[in-house]
């Protein structure tokens, strides 16, 4: 019944967080249905026209084939689901790219090149083995989505503060126990996942994100939540579940567009007073913590048409 529950829970963070990405997303090139999509670097060499979609997804590639530096026109490539280590710098002579993956493959290092991706929207370096990224990545002036979960990172680097159109930024399951100041001046972000990594103190430098709508906190070692957390008032899907919480700031019900609240698995005895005032919470998830018979009492009746769950 635990499973069921946890699975419930997961996909009601998936929903909002899918939700929020496909607000979010670019109009991307492959999806215009005039748009030839090439399967190989020798079709396009064939080609009559320009290059402009390549897609080398699931190929068995070892390396990135000789090449593709010749498409000047190119604006989407795919290299996802091989067997890379490394990734050829000639790639990012492609200036015009606006979508890059490289999703599940085996990179160890970003090439500091990337940083000449001056018209990429959509970054995508998830689940590889990557412990650090360039500097250069704060070049990336027009990245609206940036995916670099399930890697290795063990920080972000200071430039990633540049990132000022940056909406989407994934990052779970690295080894982050930070997080560099400079996060809070993206101010067009709206959605962050923190989740798995290794955070035993809350970052600040989130609070400033006043435009942030989903945070994702799970799995991590974090023992408090700041008073600053009370700034971030279009915060509507927070969750923060299996962590080491066992008190909440009292100014956290000035979070008014909270819907989701997720909480589980902390070491919290009770909730602030007037947690009436999440007046547009929907679902608050309080399982496996330590709430006495007469703070649920309470917690329900503050919460009537809050679907509340211990």
């Amino acid at each position: 019944m635990k499973n069921i529950f946890s699975l419930f829970i997961l996909l009601i963070s998936f929903q909002q967080l899918t939700a929020q990405q496909k607000k979010d997303e670019p109009h991307y090139i492959r999806d215009h249905a005039n748009k030839m999509i090439y399967f190989s670097v020798e079709e396009g060499v064939a080609a009559n026209g320009p290059v402009e979609v390549l897609n080398l997804r699931n190929k068995e590639l070892t390396k990135v084939p000789e090449g593709i530096d010749q498409f000047t026109e190119l604006k989407f490539l795919s290299l996802m689901k091989n067997q890379l280590t490394d990734l050829d710098p000639a790639i990012f002579d492609c200036l015009q790219l606006t979508e890059v993956n490289f999703r599940q493959n085996k990179i160890e290092e970003m090439p500091k090149k990337v940083g000449q991706l001056k018209e990429v929207e959509l970054f995508n370096a998830s689940r590889n083995q990557l412990k650090i990224l360039p500097e250069e990545i704060g070049e990336l002036g027009k990245v609206q989505i940036m995916l670099v979960g399930r890697n290795s990172l063990i920080e972000l680097p200071k430039t990633i503060g540049n990132l000022s159109t940056l909406r989407t930024l994934e990052a779970e399951e690295n080894k982050l126990t930070r997080l560099p100041k400079s996060i809070g001046d993206l101010k067009d972000l709206v959605l962050l996942n923190l989740s798995l990594n290794e955070f035993a103190v809350f970052p600040t430098s989130i609070c400033q994100l006043k435009n942030l709508e989903n945070l994702n906190l799970d799995k991590n070692q974090v023992k408090t939540l700041p008073e600053d957390i009370k700034k971030m008032k279009n915060l509507i899907t927070f969750t923060i579940s299996d962590n080491n919480i066992s008190s909440l700031p009292d100014n956290m019900v000035k979070l008014k567009s909270l819907e989701l609240l997720n909480l589980a698995n902390n070491e919290l005895t009770e909730l602030p007073e007037k947690i009436d005032k999440w007046k547009n919470l929907s679902t608050l998830i309080l399982t496996g913590n330590k709430f006495s018979e007469a703070e649920k009492k309470r917690i329900k009746a503050e919460l009537p048409a809050v679907d509340v769950r211990f």
